[in-house]
């Protein structure tokens, strides 16, 4: 039993956790950062047009859960690919820094922006796919999407994100002008989130030293469109994304 308990002690002082002010276009709002070992956990709630999120990673597995707990859906990202430190030390030591520098506040005037564009390439992961129980167990109850980074210059489609005028469309619309072969666009669909991250590497020991990044994730669907078009009520099929439930009776994840 002292064993056991010594353990747990010794697992819990590996543990650092912050609450962080953010100020972004006049507004702030907490974040929150916790640390442990291999594992990172963010949490930003709802704030201008970003909502919220609720973010667990494994560094070592490379693999992290981005959930949007009120619209009812998390995604699968590759880390590596996500704009994070490969190690919790250097998030550690630049939000040391922020704490004790800075009173714990982060604007958006001083960070570098990282705009993820994010393409869902598989819907419904059956969770056994994420061998690391504590990911599993992240909101359990929620369906996980697979998603993968977006190319550069990937055509972006402007349009609505309304899954039954999608639908519809799909029966009435016609095949392309002149036999041109439909070609792969990708459309915007909510929600979008972001997080404030503040990393300092080797013998930094100022604040003014350490990147501090504005990490912003957009989620995109694919659609299968004409060459002419630019909007997703033009093209002939767009993907839907499903969730657990809809958010404010908009019929929209």
């Amino acid at each position: 039993m002292k064993s056991f308990v010594f353990m747990c002690l010794v697992a819990l002082a590996t543990a650092k956790y912050y609450n962080v002010r953010v100020q972004e276009k006049g507004v702030q709002f907490r974040e929150t950062i916790q640390t442990e070992g291999k594992y990172q956990l963010v949490e930003v709630p709802a704030h201008n047009d970003r909502h919220h999120i609720a973010v667990l990673t494994n560094l070592q597995l490379d693999q992290t859960v981005y959930c949007f707990p009120e619209r009812g859906l998390c995604f699968l990202i590759p880390t590596s690919e996500h704009g994070a430190e490969p190690d919790s030390q250097t998030l550690e030591q630049g939000m040391d820094q922020v704490m004790t520098q800075r009173n714990g506040l982060i604007g958006d005037w001083e960070t570098v922006v990282v705009d993820n564009k994010w393409a869902v390439v598989e819907q419904n992961l059956d969770r056994s796919v994420l061998t690391d129980a504590r990911l599993r167990s992240f909101y359990p109850n929620l369906p996980l999407h697979r998603v993968q980074k977006l190319s550069e210059g990937a055509p972006i489609l402007s349009g609505s994100t309304d899954a039954v005028a999608a639908a519809k469309r799909q029966l009435i619309s016609g095949a392309c002008s002149a036999d041109a072969d439909p070609q792969r666009m990708y459309a915007v669909s909510n929600p979008a989130g972001c997080e404030y991250l503040v990393f300092c590497g080797g013998q930094n020991d100022q604040y003014s030293e350490c990147p501090r990044r504005h990490v912003t994730d957009t989620f995109f669907m694919v659609c299968l469109c004409c060459p002419e078009h630019t909007n997703r009520e033009q093209c002939l099929f767009c993907q839907n994304l499903e969730c657990s439930g809809y958010f404010d009776n908009t019929g929209v994840c």
